[in-house]
């Protein structure tokens, strides 16, 4: 197939997509910025994976790199581009809100109208997978902006999938449902924290006490969901929802029944 993962640069989206090529299938690599593209290919060059793959910006945010798709040829669209803004609920500024909004989930969901309708006007046939977060499930204080944009997420995709299946089982639509992994997204969300004038005398302790459960829980390597995600990926199955840690993926579970 022929994939294309938005946010890529780093992290699960990089993982995936090595992996993706490792198992045959050609990957377009997405990155948010153009100075990003020479870091992708060195790394791509490295491994000798290049040829496996093309590198481009693709700002989701933006009408016309989203309209880039009509260009080319995707079998499964990866949709994993996001950012997050850390702050209390009281404190966080409504731009950061409305910003974190814009692009986890308005800009997505774009995208995938995009990609949908290109599906219906050419081949009918196609996947969607949207990386969502287990944070979307567990809400986690003071970094609520964060968890609500892949609530949203969860909620959408979920209703996609279902409106979808009424006119046609030919696009698949998953959702990821990733726990925490130590790529280094979270650590910037806990250090562009908005400064509390309310939790002001909390904050070290707050940064601290974040910082150490992050570590304590987080996982070093993707290796669980990238797995997950390739799996969702090559599946033709109409499962919607694949996590990972199977840990954290338990307790999410166990929280979402007794809250």
């Amino acid at each position: 197939m022929k994939v294309l993962i938005t946010g890529a640069t780093s992290g699960i989206g990089f993982d995936t997509g090595i992996k993706l090529i490792e198992r045959g299938h050609f990957v377009y690599f997405t990155v948010h910025r153009e100075e990003q593209i020479k870091t992708v290919v060195g790394h791509l060059k490295k491994l000798h994976l290049l040829d496996g793959a093309s590198v481009f910006q693709l700002d989701i945010t933006q009408e016309k790199d989203r309209k880039l798709i009509y260009d080319l040829e995707v079998d499964c669209l990866i949709c994993n581009a996001a950012i997050g803004y850390g702050g209390s609920i009281l404190d966080i500024p409504i731009s950061s809100l409305e910003d974190n909004f814009q692009v986890n989930v308005f800009s997505n969901i774009k995208l995938i109208q995009m990609y949908c309708g290109h599906l219906f006007l050419k081949k009918k046939t196609g996947k969607v997978v949207v990386i969502s977060s287990i944070a979307g499930i567990i809400p986690i204080p003071f970094l609520g902006s964060y968890c609500a944009t892949k609530a949203a997420l969860i909620s959408l995709t979920t209703c996609l999938k279902k409106e979808l299946k009424l006119i046609t089982d030919d696009i698949k639509i998953k959702l990821i449902e990733p726990g925490i992994f130590n790529t280094g997204f979270n650590d910037v969300m806990i250090e562009n924290r908005e400064e509390s004038s309310y939790f002001e005398d909390l904050e070290p302790t707050l940064t601290e006490l974040e910082k150490s459960l992050f570590s304590l829980l987080g996982y070093n390597r993707t290796n669980s969901i990238v797995k997950k995600i390739i799996y969702a990926v090559e599946s033709d199955s109409n499962r919607l929802i694949y996590s990972a840690p199977f840990l954290q993926k338990t307790i999410a579970r166990i929280y979402s029944f007794f809250r």
